[in-house]
């Protein structure tokens, strides 16, 4: 596609690399053609303010990026090979922002003449002014949005949709609750505050009505400016079946996280304190005298158990004094990595984040510490000291390791999580004649929760992600267990605590979930707060553990709990555990002293019906032990134990 000369002509006065007022931030997906449109009108009708482009290909495919990257113009173009959704995709774009102020714009929007200006004058006109949006108009001339309000069951209101965009109603300046990501106008400060875009909407809907509200905890308004105006497609990427993305079944989950957390606000327009916090943006370590490290993973950062050991084992790092890199395939923005470490109460400030091809052009690091599920390295060492931390020896073929010659030999030892995981690393070590190395066993750190004996406690819970394969939670079998627990008489509930991956597979077994647990006292608690979580481990009488259940676990390990996080935790806040008899829970607990184990759905029930119908003294002496076996796994204890590694 040729660029038209008059549109450079505009461009060459207002497009400025190095000093823009406003950094316009554009993803990509598989849409090269509507990408370039966009390009080529903010060109042509972009003046007033200096301004930059920056144009993030988030994972297209290569023949896609083929198109966008022939396109030569003024605009910045980052590349990454991974599809990482709307919102972390823009995080990562306003990272590369230079502009006091940011404009989100999708690729399917085309602006029209003098649209930018108005957008900016909000800001002077308003002091309150947090956010900015225009008029969106649909190709056919019909008002999109005149800004949009919210009801008190988080549904969107877009005002004046389908009717004439020249109304006189539609065309003054309002505040309005939120107004659409499409194209949205705020300061680059205020972004960075409210920590961007928030993952837990991955893979999209929501993130900007999430955003405007966060904003608004600051005392700062969303104005819809009708001066402004653009002409957008609408849902040209998301609703294209050719991406896969599959997200029919996305609006109504990601309602239910939105309205899980601004429930109180769409009823009583009153904020609450505990949304937004104070956390401040992780800067990363100026380069000095330290010791170097780096941490590489190949799994997705969200919150959960691998994750938690991952940051926990970085944050012991830094406090051992050195200076860290989290090395990951592709880009992750600091908004991201920050927001998931407060969630998991660590400390990662002087943390450094790249990717894996860019460490591997950098200097050897002191330490290297790889996490994978195989039982070779993922990648090769790229440390003077080398450490494998195995989560658990996942099936793999002998053509598969051979791809990795050697790699193990320039790693001096493996780290795994529980005696569990040990005794299947070792069985998978002899099968495929590998060298026997040094196994270090550090527990994953474990958050104490409060331990009152006082409270009457009356639910069951359980925690953990919403996901199939692998180790997955069996929360569809708790849930039928739960079912004939209730029938029998047992008037408890039941509250399942846990994200879910963004995936299609996973957000239908999530739905499936539901589906199971209608008719019944059954809460589900998406990305709960540390808060809480907390308070519904006080409200507990019962953990139920369900990963591994109906699993031989000599033959497939992988399907086993290989620690038990989760199973502590509930421990520590005197919650009495009943965990699937394999794994590394069968080993934490032992069995009638301070937890019990089972092998069947029958025996699951039976014990809790035990406990609820035990006199309370006993179940007191059964809650103190639990909480004693808990404290084995203290925080305190998975930095010393990493700390003594590193000597």
């Amino acid at each position: 596609m040729q660029i038209n000369p008059a549109n450079m002509a505009s461009a060459s006065c207002w497009y400025s690399e190095n000093t823009p007022q406003v950094s316009i931030v554009i993803l990509n997906f598989n849409k090269a053609h509507l990408t370039i449109d966009c390009l080529q009108s903010i060109w042509e009708y972009t003046s007033g303010y200096y301004y930059e482009i920056i144009v993030v290909d988030n994972g297209s495919q290569s023949d896609d990026f083929q198109v966008l990257s022939a396109f030569k113009g003024a605009y910045k173009l980052l590349r990454l090979d991974v599809n990482r959704y709307f919102g972390e995709g823009n995080n990562i774009g306003a990272e590369l922002a230079k502009g006091e102020f940011l404009l989100f714009m999708n690729n399917d929007v085309i602006v029209t003449p003098g649209w930018l200006a108005p957008l900016m004058a909000a800001f002077n006109d308003y002091p309150d002014c947090g956010v900015a949006g225009p008029k969106f108009i649909y190709p056919n001339g019909l008002l999109q949005e005149a800004g949009a309000l919210l009801d008190e069951e988080g549904g969107s209101i877009q005002i004046g949709k389908f009717q004439d965009p020249e109304s006189p109603r539609f065309n003054h300046r309002r505040e309005v609750d939120y107004v659409s990501a499409a194209a949205v106008l705020l300061r680059k400060k205020t972004f960075e505050k409210v920590l961007g875009f928030d993952f837990i909407y991955e893979p999209g809907y929501f993130e900007d009505v999430d955003l405007c509200l966060k904003i608004a905890q600051l005392e700062l308004k969303t104005y819809y400016v009708s001066e402004a105006c653009v002409v957008h497609h609408e849902n040209a990427t998301t609703a294209d079946p050719k991406n896969g993305l599959r997200l029919n079944s996305l609006l109504a989950i990601n309602r239910e996280k939105f309205v899980q957390r601004w429930g109180n606000y769409l009823k009583t327009d009153q904020h609450s304190d505990i949304i937004l916090d104070s956390t401040l943006i992780i800067e990363k370590g100026q380069p000095g005298k330290k010791p170097t490290a780096a941490v590489f993973t190949l799994c997705s950062i969200i919150p959960g158990g691998e994750v938690k050991y991952l940051l926990a084992a970085t944050e012991a790092l830094i406090q051992a004094g050195y200076q860290v890199w989290l090395v990951t395939p592709e880009k992750y923005s600091y908004l991201r990595i920050t927001k998931i470490a407060a969630i998991l109460g660590l400390n990662l400030q002087g943390l450094s984040i790249t990717t894996l091809t860019m460490a591997e052009a950098m200097p050897r690091f002191d330490i290297f510490v790889a996490m994978g599920n195989e039982v070779t390295a993922p990648v090769k060492a790229l440390g003077k000291r080398n450490f494998y931390c195995c989560q658990l020896p996942f099936p793999c073929t002998q053509d598969e390791i051979n791809q990795q010659p050697n790699w193990m030999d320039d790693y001096e030892a493996f780290i795994v999580y529980s005696d569990f995981v040990k005794n299947h690393l070792i069985k998978q070590l002899v099968r495929y004649s590998i060298p026997s190395q040094v196994i270090h066993i550090i527990n994953p750190p474990v958050d104490m929760q409060a331990f009152n004996l006082g409270i009457r406690r009356s639910g069951i819970i359980s925690v953990g992600r919403f996901f199939t394969g692998g180790h997955c939670k069996q929360q569809d079998f708790l849930i039928r267990a739960f079912r004939k627990l209730y029938e029998s008489g047992i008037r408890s509930e039941l509250h399942l605590v846990g994200s879910i991956h963004p995936e299609p597979q996973h957000r239908e077994y999530f739905l499936e979930c539901q589906r199971l647990a209608q008719g019944l006292p059954v809460h589900f608690h998406v990305d709960a707060s540390p808060s809480k979580l907390a308070t519904l481990y006080a409200s507990s009488f019962v953990y139920w553990h369900g990963v591994g259940f109906g699993v031989d676990a000599t033959t497939e390990p992988e399907k086993c709990e290989p620690f038990g996080l989760s199973v502590v935790e509930a421990m520590s806040a005197g919650v009495i555990p009943l965990v699937v008899n394999n794994g590394g829970p069968a080993i934490i607990i032992q069995d009638n002293w301070n937890g019990y184990c089972y092998d069947t759905e029958d025996r699951l029930i039976e014990l809790t019906q035990g406990i609820f119908l035990q006199p309370e003294p006993g179940l007191s002496e059964m809650r103190v032990r639990t909480r004693i076996r808990s404290e084995d796994f203290s925080k305190e204890s998975f930095t010393e134990c990493w700390q003594n590694l590193l000597q």
